[in-house]
């Protein structure tokens, strides 16, 4: 099994949960150049939760706070894995052997692709890095 493990700096988002909320923030971000390689969403009743991996971050942090949006930045763990039955759990696996606890993932893949992308963040990024992406 080959694996691709890279840091990324995630932001979370903290945004009013209604209707083009994300169209706008997305749009705003495309026309100065920030790309979005991964994200998801937490809802709640009022407010909503975004956590995404953008291509350029620092830009990405000044563009918000320009905009006032608040955000918070951590770092986690992008794992391009193998897209075929069983490929997440041998990451989890790994990791599990490792000492590593998955505090939350969130992923996809296209069909028909080999590779699937996974952002994890988790409780040891020093020691995920060591055991999973070196080994």
């Amino acid at each position: 099994m080959e694996i691709a493990c890279e840091k990324v700096q995630q932001l979370t988002l903290f945004l009013e949960n209604r209707p083009g909320i994300l169209a706008d923030l997305c749009a705003h971000l495309s026309d100065r150049g920030v790309n979005v390689r991964a994200i998801m969403t937490l809802e709640s009743a009022d407010n909503g939760a975004v956590r995404c991996v953008l291509d350029k971050p620092d830009e990405a942090r000044e563009i918000l706070s320009a905009d006032g949006v608040t955000h918070s930045t951590t770092e986690c763990l992008a794992v391009q894995m193998p897209n075929y039955p069983g490929g997440l759990a041998e990451v989890a696996r790994k990791l599990s052997i490792a000492g590593v606890n998955i505090d939350y993932i969130y992923g996809s893949s296209t069909a028909g692709s080999s590779t699937a992308l996974g952002i994890f963040g988790v409780s040891d990024l020093e020691r995920a890095l060591t055991h999973l992406c070196q080994s």
